[in-house]
Order: C-alpha cells, then structure tokens, then sequence
C-alpha cells in the first residue's frame, strides 16, 4: 500500500512539473510565432546568426588517439597478474560457497516471475564461475609468463577509426529550416494556434 501511495506521489509530481514547463513555454512559443508573423525578416537575421555549424573534427582528432599502456602494463605483470587471481578467487568463493540463492529469491523485492527469476540467478552464477576460472587463468599466465598472452593481444587489439561514424554527424539536415525559411508566415500562424491551445491545456490541468 505505502509502495502504491509512493508511486502515485512521484506520478502526480512528475505530471504537475511537466505541466508548469509546458505553460511557461507555452508564451515563449506565442512570442516566436508572433515574430514569425510579424517580423519575419528579423527571425531570418537572428537565424542566420543563431544557425552556427559545429563541426565534428575535434572531436574525431581527440578519438582518433592512440594510448599506449601496453609497455607499463608488461612491466608490472606480476602485480597485475595477482590482482587479477585475488579477484577471481574471490568471485569463485563468493559464487560457488557463499551465494544462497534461496535467501537471495525470499528476501529481494523481483518483480519478475519467480521461475524466471530462478533461471536468471542459475545463469549469474555459472556465467560468474566461468568468468572466475577464466579470470584465474589469465592471471596466472600474466603472472608467470605474460608473453603468452602478446599473440592474443596482438589479435584483439585492432584499431577502428572513428572517421566513418563522424562523417554521419558532418552532414547538414536543414531541410525543415528551408521549409520554414519558405513559409515562414502560415508556419508562424499554425504555431501560434498550438501554443495558445496548449497554455489553456496546461492551465486547465494545473487547477
């Protein structure tokens, strides 16, 4: 029941919040159409010196660096390599002799069903023993002898440019701009009919 009241309480908060930013926007929106109206060719000056591209080169030239840890790392191996075996150990303890699932399933708040519930924890615990030996073994070799390892870093690190996905951000989509740069008038009637519909909606939802 307290959980229901809580829950209720945090919807009607959220509600009422997003119902007093939509009437203060609501003005804002009735002003800009007004302008649009009125004075379109102030909106287009303001617009024209609003509208500023922002370029996504810096932020590829900073994704583009490499950091090398490789030569740091191999000369703290074995401290590395123990650090690694103690948390493992540690996970295979905890997940192999300490985990009561049982009182894990009667004592936490699921709001899952209980036989999937039970499959799900069945699954953490063996994905987390895997993990453990695996984590083990791995220490172990960087351990004792961490030029084991250089043939599977070698496969694994390859580098991936970030290029192709910054071009996507590069390209201009102002076609919406155009279409309001043409009709710049009825866009303006339209958006003050919206938001004079929306103040009285939102008034009418606070009282």
């Amino acid at each position: 029941m307290a959980e229901y009241m809580t829950d209720n309480l945090l919807n009607m908060l959220l509600w009422r919040d997003l119902a007093i930013f939509l009437l203060i926007c609501a003005p804002v929106g009735v002003v800009v159409s007004l302008l649009l109206i009125a004075k379109p060719q102030f909106m287009e000056r303001l617009n024209r010196v609003a509208n500023r591209w922002v370029t996504a080169r810096r932020l590829n030239q900073f994704l583009d660096q490499s950091i090398s840890i490789e030569h740091w790392f191999y000369r703290h191996h074995r401290a590395f390599g123990a650090t690694v075996m103690l948390g493992s150990l540690y996970i295979f303890i905890y997940f192999g002799i300490l985990f009561d699932k049982v009182y894990a399933l009667q004592h936490l708040n699921w709001k899952i069903l209980p036989k999937l519930m039970d499959g799900l924890l069945d699954a953490l615990v063996l994905s987390s023993l895997t993990g453990a030996v695996t984590a083990f073994m791995v220490g172990l070799f960087l351990w004792l002898r961490p030029s084991l390892l250089k043939g599977i870093e070698v496969e694994a690190n390859q580098w991936i440019s970030s290029r192709r996905a910054i071009k996507i951000l590069e390209v201009p989509r102002d076609q919406v701009e155009k279409f309001v740069a043409r009709h710049m008038q009825r866009v303006g009637w339209l958006l003050l009919l919206g938001n004079i519909y929306l103040f009285f909606l939102t008034f009418h939802l606070l009282m």
